[in-house]
């Protein structure tokens, strides 16, 4: 404040602080320190406060119109319902659309959202706002509300013990103590996996003090987001000054010292404006401020009966604020109509194993999300010092392709073992620059827990310090990890699962109707009522399907008279449309078959729609019965050491390759194998920055395709699981038919009516009759058969359906 002050004694303008400490949420107590501070002739206010105050300080701030900044809003602000100004501003601009575009980049399909505060519930409601209904990127499983550490450490164990070994994706939103408390406790708890977790920090603390000695933070993948840029210069300048006022200066400010220190530049700025433009106007206010020694309150606060008298200058200052365009600690700072942040930047951050955070990407409110390039800064860490003059023993087991015993003819007796682990030995003793000796486990086995705290094989060994390190295809799993350390994995397959043939059984006895959907069969048999319902409505309304017959009373074997009937009849009946549906559907043909053009539309599109169907449903059934004899149904039995062996560590890869070469079809599960070391070992750091490395430049899968080349692969890898899945027809696919149908029978109806309308009309003109009348005797016809004598006269509406069949 020392260099505004003198900036603003050079205007002959001098600004002097007045700070209350608000730690009271009620409301009238609230009001009382509010109201003390109008009285002091104060021209703006700047502070943070918490959720249960903002409302009655907004309150007071809008009705009063005294601008107040503040770092930022402790929950969601309304506009004010008056349509005026918002004289509240706060300094941190909306960022929740960085989250999504940050999600997004990392192709996150599930995230789990952690927050503490009603700062990280407004984010995940901004964050639910964002996602709009089937256009969604990913979405939010689960939602945890905590309070510390604790809270997330039970729900985190919760989560691990439901579902171990998938991908967890963690929005944590919280302050930067409850952040690295999270952080350092998940390390140390051994239940809790690393390597599947990957967290973003939501909120602004990757700008706080993150200590390089912890190193727990690097053993995380852990993304966040930076509002300052520490390579501009006005914010090194900024520390450089700090560093000269106090040398214990860590060289960070956090992202709230950095928005309240904006904040301070935004009124200094607004205020210095005003005071060019009119540097009259703080004469009379700067009165009424001396008059306080008078008991003069410059705002009043209990009006009584009169109107509210706001601050005279408010509404000029807060304009000058969201006019501001200026360069601060977190950037630009400018604002919209609607006083928000714009044209701003974050700094996309990432912590990862043995590295500093490091900038991956930038954010601005216009460009989106943008990368840059990265580059690893390892932390600095003290040093680890390990004896490069011992020759340290290396326990491992024979299993191919890891570990092989050389034949004799291949060289001497100190150089006996090949296979991936020994060549992965060598590259990692070379890197240290150590010596080491390998020795085959004793009771061949790869560790087990055989009573409280004694284990068998190669766990067993480091654990009764007869070998440093333990090299071999050693699954990590939750109970090893209690007991041992285990370095970074330097392989990760997937194992076969065993897998026993059961005899074929039939799916069902209606499994002829798989190869279709329900949703499909429902549309068809709604299809085929609806089609014969239109064929029986177009064929009574058309002339054209009907005929007129002549019967006499000779014709009849007990005659009544020698009279001639004249019956119009109509082939299509309700149960002959039925018919003649059901036969194209079979496609067998029908007895009957329509004549006019509203007729045959009807049974040209339903002629096209069995073609297609009938066609789909037969492909796709010869598909579901060559499946059904190449892939039968299998009966897992995991692999296991023993028939006793605790099925948390069936993991290891302790059986040979040929010992699956007779299975058809496998399952697999995904292993992480790692070199064991006993609890505290110096080395531990050492291997785990060679398997780092290695991993980067490409080292381990060269070495692991070169040794799998080496051995036969099973023959369940000739045989992929798409190859025998076979899914069944949804609606989706054939949709098209479907709408040609339908648009099929409209047209048939329309026709229908145009076929009615005209020849309705004819005859009208013909018999001379109104065409309304003319058209409602047709209607009535076509609801049944007419009988007419031919001694009786036909009329006009009967020589609608003349000609004698």
């Amino acid at each position: 404040m020392t260099v505004h002050n003198q900036n603003i004694s050079s205007r002959r303008l001098e600004l002097q602080a007045y700070v209350d400490v608000i730690n009271t949420a009620d409301a009238f107590k609230l009001s009382r320190l509010i109201c003390n501070q109008f009285a002091r002739g104060v021209f703006a206010m700047l502070g943070a406060v918490t959720p249960e105050s903002f409302d009655t300080l907004h309150s007071y701030t809008n009705t009063f119109q005294m601008p107040f900044v503040t770092p930022w809003f402790p929950e969601k602000v309304i506009p004010p319902s008056s349509g005026l100004i918002d004289h509240a501003v706060s300094m941190r601009p909306d960022y929740h659309r960085a989250i999504v575009d940050t999600i997004v980049h990392y192709g996150w399909k599930e995230i789990i959202y952690i927050y503490d505060s009603h700062d990280g519930l407004l984010r995940l409601q901004q964050l639910y706002q964002t996602m709009q209904p089937g256009r969604t990127a990913f979405k939010i499983s689960l939602v945890k509300r905590i309070y510390n550490a604790s809270d997330a450490m039970d729900f985190l164990l919760a989560l691990e013990q439901y579902d171990r070994w998938s991908n967890k994706r963690i929005v944590l939103d919280c302050n930067a103590k409850n952040a690295k408390s999270i952080l350092v406790e998940h390390v140390r708890k051994v239940q809790l996996g690393r390597r599947t977790y990957h967290y973003m920090l939501s909120g602004l603390v990757m700008d706080d003090h993150w200590e390089d000695e912890v190193t727990e933070y690097g053993a995380l993948n852990i993304t966040g987001f930076r509002i300052v840029d520490l390579s501009r210069k006005n914010v090194k300048d900024f520390m450089e000054g700090l560093k000269r006022m106090d040398p214990r200066f860590k060289g960070t400010v956090s992202a709230q010292t950095a928005l309240m220190y904006d904040g301070v530049q935004v009124l200094m700025d607004a205020l210095g404006r005003l005071w060019k433009k009119k540097p009259d106007a703080f004469r009379s206010a700067l009165r009424r401020a001396a008059a306080q020694a008078n008991s003069t309150k410059v705002i009043d606060c209990n009006p009584g009966k009169s109107w509210v008298v706001p601050f005279e200058h408010g509404d000029k200052i807060s304009r000058l604020i969201k006019k501001t365009d200026i360069e601060g600690l977190t950037g630009n700072i400018s604002f919209n109509e609607e006083g928000h942040r714009c044209n701003f930047t974050l700094h996309v951050m990432e912590m990862t194993v043995r590295s500093a955070m490091v900038k991956v990407a930038t954010w601005t409110d216009k460009q989106g999300l943008t990368l840059v390039p990265s580059k690893n800064i390892q932390l600095p860490t003290a040093p680890v010092f390990f004896d490069t003059n011992k020759t340290y023993t290396i326990t491992t087991i024979l299993q191919d392709p890891f570990m092989m015993m050389k034949p004799v003819e291949y060289g001497q007796r100190e150089d006996q073992f090949h296979g991936f682990c020994k060549d992965l030995v060598d590259l990692i003793a070379a890197k240290l620059g150590i010596k080491y000796e390998i020795r085959v486990v004793r009771d061949g086995k790869f560790g087990k827990e055989v009573s409280h705290r004694i284990w068998s094989g190669l766990v067993g060994e480091i654990l009764r310090k007869d070998s440093e390190i333990a090299v071999a295809p050693l699954a990590i799993t939750t109970e090893r990890e209690k007991v041992i350390d285990f370095s970074e994995p330097f392989l990760t397959i997937e194992t076969p699962i065993k897998q026993a043939k059961n005899a074929k059984h039939l799916s069902g006895t209606f499994s002829f109707l798989r190869p279709l959907s329900k949703e499909i069969w429902l549309c068809v048999i709604f299809s085929f009522f609806a089609v014969s319902i239109v064929l029986f409505l177009v064929s009574r309304f058309s002339p054209y399907e009907w005929r007129s017959v002549s019967i006499t009373d000779t014709h009849l074997e007990h005659p009544i008279s020698n009279t001639n009937e004249i019956i119009l009849h109509n082939k299509f009946s309700i149960w002959n449309s039925f018919w003649f549906s059901l036969g194209s559907f079979m496609q067998q043909g029908s007895d009957v078959v329509p004549k006019s053009l509203s007729g045959r539309i009807v049974g040209i599109v339903w002629w096209f729609f069995a073609l297609i169907l009938v066609c789909s449903y037969t492909a796709n059934l010869a598909a579901y019965l060559i499946v059904e004899r190449i892939s039968q149904p299998i009966r897992y039995e995991s692999i296991n050491e023993t028939p006793n062996t605790n099925p948390d560590l069936v993991s290891d890869f302790d059986m040979s390759f040929s010992h699956y070469r007779d299975i058809r079809a496998c399952k697999y599960k995904q292993v992480n194998f790692g070199i064991a070391m006993a609890k505290g070992s110096s080395l531990r750091e050492g291997i785990n920055l060679a398997i780092v490395n290695m991993k980067k430049d490409g080292v381990i899968s060269k070495l692991w395709k070169k040794w799998l080349l080496t051995t036969n692969k099973p023959d369940c890898d000739l045989v992929k699981d798409e190859e025998t899945t076979i899914t069944e027809m949804t609606l989706s696919q054939v949709a098209g038919v479907f709408y040609v149908l339908v648009c099929g029978l409209a047209v048939a109806l329309g026709v229908a009516l145009l076929e009615f309308c005209q020849h309705g009309r004819a005859e009208a003109a013909k018999a001379n009759v109104p065409l309304r009348a003319a058209l409602r005797a047709k209607a009535k016809m076509a609801t049944h058969e007419r009988k007419t004598r031919d001694q009786e006269r036909l009329g006009w509406n009967g020589s609608a359906f003349s000609g004698v069949c």
